[in-house]
């Protein structure tokens, strides 16, 4: 009988035991590694950075109306501008008012010197001297030949007369035979001849009084045309002074004493300032959105002026950089006498008004990051949050979304903390506005 060499099997239960020996020690290498792992996060990791904020200005949000306008730059230009022109050539003598000058009109502003203008002048004066003289002895002649040719014909009626009547009696004679026929054919041949007298004598007169109305006509035309030259002449003498043609300010002189200037050379210009208005230029989709009479404001300086649209071109123009541009006139509601013409102006086009809108104060904080988020207080932290922003209207800003009313906002500067979603803050490091 054979005998086994092992007489006994290995019992179950140690094989088991090393199994859980060979489990925990799995379990301890994951448990010395997790702790390794997790103290080396935490002591070679940096630690999420936590900025506390311990100065600070801050606001509520609040509300306020807003005004819906375009703001665009203009020019202050007089509606009526006049240029001065010499009317005659001559030299400057004197110069009587300054630029920059208000004036009224009529006034004197420069005086010229023309000798050949009174020389032509007193030439003028000698021709028209001649010519009334020349009319003068005309009448006395004509009168004097109006009065002979007159008496020509009364002593040719005279003689029909005297012809009539001794025809008549040369007839009864004849009648009752006392004379010859030849008597009575001679009576008739003088009465004929007399009538004939009294025609020729009436055409001599009805042909003097034609050769003196026409006569007397180019006389007195020498005398009026000597007049109108003689008037002429001295219109360009008056007109070496140069007067104001309208009230107003000189924006200009062109010319200084002794100086030789020509018929129509400018020598001032005159604006008249009550009539200014502001000059401009709006894109074409601006454009669409007033009418005439839309209001506005126009500030110069630190004056603020109310005006509105008085002109809207009926078509665009196109810029040098290739932009739609529409002409604009706005008129001031007061008198504009005592701007600058020319200067630069601040124009504001109402368009609408927008009340009770939500806003913040402008403050350092609107430079800060891209300007579309802000810093909400919450208790002792600051959280970022993102707001829509509207319109910008003097020292506020219009808030269109992402705040409520009263909520408190950080105003100070965003640059060291913008990064943060969230921040503690000190209250007692803050300051309201």
């Amino acid at each position: 009988m054979t005998e086994p060499i092992i007489i006994k099997k290995p019992k179950p239960r140690a094989k088991r035991t090393k199994k859980f020996r060979q489990l925990g020690l799995i379990i301890f290498t994951l448990v010395v590694m997790t702790i390794i792992i997790f103290f080396s996060y935490k002591y070679f990791f940096p630690q999420e950075e936590e900025f506390i904020l311990d100065f600070y200005t801050y606001t509520n949000v609040t509300k306020r109306d807003f005004l819906d306008s375009i703001s665009a730059s203009g020019t202050i230009k007089p509606e009526l501008i006049l240029d001065i022109k010499s009317k005659a050539t001559a030299s400057v003598v004197e110069i009587l008012a300054s630029e920059g000058e208000d004036i009224k009109a009529g006034e004197t502003i420069i005086r010229l010197y023309s000798p050949e203008l009174y020389d032509a002048q007193n030439k003028a004066m000698e021709d028209l001297e001649q010519a009334k003289t020349a009319l003068t002895q005309l009448i006395k002649d004509q009168e004097y030949e109006l009065f002979a040719a007159r008496r020509k014909v009364s002593d040719a009626e005279e003689k029909v007369e005297s012809a009539q009547a001794n025809l008549e009696l040369q007839a009864v004679l004849y009648k009752y035979g006392t004379i010859a026929r030849i008597e009575l054919e001679k009576a008739e041949k003088e009465l004929a001849h007399a009538e004939q007298g009294l025609q020729q004598a009436e055409h001599d007169l009805e042909t003097t009084i034609i050769t003196h109305f026409n006569a007397l006509e180019q006389a007195e035309k020498s005398v009026s045309d000597a007049e109108q030259e003689l008037d002429s002449i001295n219109q360009d003498i008056d007109n070496l002074v140069i007067t104001a043609p309208i009230s107003g300010r000189i924006l200009a002189l062109n010319t200084t004493i002794n100086a030789q200037v020509k018929e129509s050379e400018v020598l001032a210009e005159i604006a008249d300032l009550s009539t200014q208005l502001v000059e401009l230029d709006i894109s074409a989709s601006q454009a669409e959105r007033f009418d005439i009479g839309t209001s506005a404001d126009i500030t110069v300086g630190r004056s603020e002026y109310p005006a509105a649209v008085s002109y809207i071109a009926p078509q665009a123009r196109q810029s040098q950089d290739g932009k739609s541009l529409v002409k604009v006139n706005l008129k001031l509601k007061t008198d504009p006498s005592h701007l600058r013409p020319f200067s630069t102006a601040s124009v504001s086009i109402h368009l609408g008004m927008y009340k009770d809108s939500l806003c913040l104060p402008r403050g350092p904080y609107l430079t800060s990051g891209q300007q579309l988020f802000v810093y909400r207080i919450e208790n002792s932290n600051a959280v970022r949050t993102d707001v829509q922003f509207g319109m910008l209207q003097g020292n506020y800003i219009q808030i269109l979304g992402g705040l409520d009313a009263g909520d408190s906002v950080i105003t100070s500067s965003y640059d060291q903390f913008r990064h943060f979603e969230k921040i503690k803050i000190l209250p007692e490091g803050g300051r309201e506005l």
